[in-house]
């Protein structure tokens, strides 16, 4: 009867009758997984997908850059620890007034054997009156052999064998970098697209926020609502605007920390392309079993840390060497010859033979033995970390596909709370229009609308930012294939 009455009223009689059409606040989009954003003019802002934008990042990023900078030292260092098994020839012209020289020496370290082959070659010629013979050819060649300490390549190498390590765990860290770049590039596009969401999930809370303030107002006047509901209405409505404040503020920091990750300006227009957050398949997940045994085949911190287990030994084997006495055989030949000229000097050169043995033992040995007991516990050490890292390992795929597992199923369980909430804003909303009840339901039903919604955007997000993860865990990604231009 109410309507009739008040259907002459202008504004207020016109709300009532269509409250009694059920068309008074709009109900919300079905589409509950990907809130619209109300449509707007083309424009020329410039997007990136998510494999472009990865790829832009590893090529651009800055920590990246400084990152591949220390894998060149590092393989410089190796090549210069490498050319000292390298033949090192030396020539030297030497000249004065009475005499002139030519010399030719040379030296080659024997990798395998630990030894050392040394070699020269002179020529001298004299003009002085008091020189028996104007010229003198001299040719020696020493061959020096270590029988204990420092025989054998463990020692020869160990240079050389700790800068290639070296280079080895600079690229593996290199790859780290990369791969955990790639998960926060990721995170951060997502998180792009969340915000955006969450934007239009404000901006139509605050649509209805609106429109339920200007019924209650109408209401007001015509004595169908008290000050109260006016109130409660205003109230919603500024918080429902200071969330959609909040959300474009979260978006433009995400979208600066999206360029700050491809290091580009805070201003640069580059954006993550729009995209629909995808729902969260069941059963898309490997055995966890084919994770954790990937993971301890393939994680690259895992291979380091028992590289680092072998260096460990390597290191004590020299340090036990070390304490061994030094004993050489050396063997030197020796060709000399004189003549006025160097081609008779070179005919007539007389050959000599030296085999002898060289040994010294230091008496104060404090030092070697430190550093033998120091590589004992360095190896104990990197043989318990070993041991943590394989737990860490495990424990970290577990804790990845828990997490994912518990998105997937708060997903399912949050798009019924989206349902529900919404069934019960239009029921709120119904019994407020016909006066059945104040908009007390309306306000708290739009919080929970709000509320359900943003959880869903959340959940629907980090569960995309959670398969990245999962597979840098278990030694899956590999940007090289996945991102890479």
């Amino acid at each position: 009867m109410c309507v009739f009455a008040l259907a002459g009223l202008g504004g207020a009689g016109s709300f009532v009758e269509r409250s009694t059409q059920d068309q008074a606040v709009p109900e919300p989009d079905p589409k509950v997984d990907e809130p619209r954003v109300e449509d707007e003019p083309e424009s020329e802002t410039p997007t990136v997908g998510l494999r472009e934008a990865v790829a832009l990042a590893l090529e651009r990023n800055f920590g990246i850059r400084a990152s591949a900078e220390g894998v060149e030292t590092a393989r410089i260092n190796e090549g210069a620890a490498r050319a000292q098994f390298y033949p090192k020839i030396t020539p030297a012209i030497r000249g004065s007034a009475d005499d002139r020289t030519f010399s030719v020496d040379g030296a080659q370290r024997l990798p395998w054997l630990g030894g050392s082959v040394s070699s020269s070659a002179a020529y001298r010629a004299t003009t002085r009156q008091d020189a028996l013979f104007a010229s003198t050819s001299d040719l020696r060649l020493t061959l020096s052999q270590p029988l204990l300490r420092g025989f054998g390549p463990a020692m020869t190498m160990y240079d050389l064998r700790n800068s290639r390590r070296n280079r080895q765990g600079r690229e593996r860290a290199h790859d780290l970098d990369r791969q955990r770049l790639a998960e926060d590039v990721t995170g951060v596009f997502y998180q792009v697209v969340k915000q955006r969401q969450l934007l239009a999930v404000a901006q139509q809370s605050q649509q209805r926020s609106l429109r339920l303030k200007e019924a209650s107002e109408a209401r007001l006047k015509v004595g169908l609502a008290s000050k109260l509901d006016v109130l409660r209405a205003e109230l919603q409505a500024s918080q429902a605007e200071a969330a959609a404040v909040a959300a474009q503020s979260g978006l433009e920091n995400a979208l600066e920390r999206f360029r700050f990750l491809l290091a580009l300006p805070p201003a640069h227009p580059l954006e993550p392309e729009p995209i629909e957050l995808p729902s969260a398949a069941e059963g898309d997940l490997e055995p966890l079993e084919v994770l954790v045994l990937r993971a301890r085949e393939n994680r690259l911190d895992l291979q380091e840390t028992r590289d680092q287990v072998e260096d460990a030994r390597r290191t004590l084997s020299v340090a036990r060497q070390r304490l061994l006495p030094q004993i050489d055989l050396n063997v030197g030949v020796t060709w000399s010859g004189y003549g006025s000229t160097f081609s008779e000097s070179r005919g007539a050169l007389d050959r000599r033979t030296d085999v002898f043995l060289t040994t010294s033992y230091p008496l104060e040995r404090a030092s070697d033995l430190a550093a033998k007991a120091s590589a004992e516990m360095s190896l104990g050490a990197h043989e318990r970390l070993l041991e943590q890292k394989l737990l860490e390992v495990e424990t970290d795929v577990r804790a990845a596909v828990r997490d994912l597992e518990r998105m997937r199923k708060a997903v399912e369980l949050q798009r019924k709370n989206v349902e529900l909430a919404e069934q019960q804003h239009r029921l709120a909303t119904l019994r407020y229009e016909r006066g059945l009840a104040s908009n007390f339901d309306v306000v708290q039903a739009e919080e929970d609308v709000f509320s359900a919604r943003t959880s869903l955007v959340g959940l629907l997000a980090d569960y995309q930012v959670g398969r990245v993860r999962l597979r840098r865990v278990s030694g899956g990604l590999d940007v090289s294939t996945e991102f890479w231009k």
